[in-house]
């Protein structure tokens, strides 16, 4: 049962002003030694430290048909625990899962299912082993928008529930995955995946310093 688990990182604290955030979406605009400067969506600029403390990890674009038994997958989900929808998903290799949290409040993200591909929502995030992968039959889903109003949609195509287990299998939830869901495929890579315009999602640990550097090939990383 995941309920209590579920509400207790429901919990948000706000950050103080002038910290740097947990986590950084945008553009690389310099690379230093021992420093990352990113551009913002908001068109802020963020340098960040780096060094022996900084893992890099690229993802590419993957799909519903991707997913197996046996992956481990992280993915950002609207919803309930009883009906947890994915608004991304990436699937991780073995030597990118230490450390990883079963379920915990992660940041608004664009929503799959919303009328307009703006709408964000918010998550949290999700991280397990697939148990079994079942296809959803071609039917009305019913889901929440961002505002949190019940809307009726036509999927138009299959999508995906999956079982997923943590905590060595004694705990488990399901997650639907709807069909345009962004999907990508973790791989563990090193500094110089990194570039000049590189779209990333970074990882922050105090200090300003770079935990884990997400690069996007071919894709932007979703989470």
């Amino acid at each position: 049962m995941i309920t209590a688990t579920f509400a207790a990182v429901a919990l948000v604290i706000a950050p103080v002003a002038g910290q740097t955030p947990a986590r950084i979406r945008g553009t690389i605009t310099a690379i230093a030694v021992g420093r990352i400067t990113v551009q913002e969506r908001d068109g802020r600029s963020v340098t960040l430290k780096s060094g022996s403390y900084t893992t890099y990890g690229i993802v590419v674009p993957s799909s519903l048909d991707a997913i197996n038994v046996n992956d481990f997958v992280g993915s950002a989900v609207k919803g309930p625990p009883s009906s947890m929808v994915a608004v991304e998903l990436a699937i991780i290799p073995k030597n990118m899962q230490a450390g990883r949290i079963s379920i915990y409040k992660w940041d608004p993200l664009p929503d799959p299912t919303a009328m307009h591909a703006s709408d964000m929502t918010a998550t949290n995030m999700t991280n397990g082993l697939v148990s079994n992968v079942s296809t959803r039959t071609k039917e009305s889903i019913h889901t929440n928008d961002s505002a949190g109003n019940l809307a009726a949609e036509n999927s138009g195509a299959a999508g995906l529930t999956l079982s997923v287990t943590y905590d060595g299998g004694s705990q488990r939830f399901k997650i639907f995955v709807p069909p345009n869901a962004p999907i990508v495929r973790y791989m563990l890579a090193d500094r110089s995946a990194i570039a000049i315009g590189s779209a990333v999602m970074i990882k922050t640990n105090p200090g300003d310093r770079a935990g884990l550097v997400t690069v996007g090939k071919g894709v932007t990383p979703p989470m």
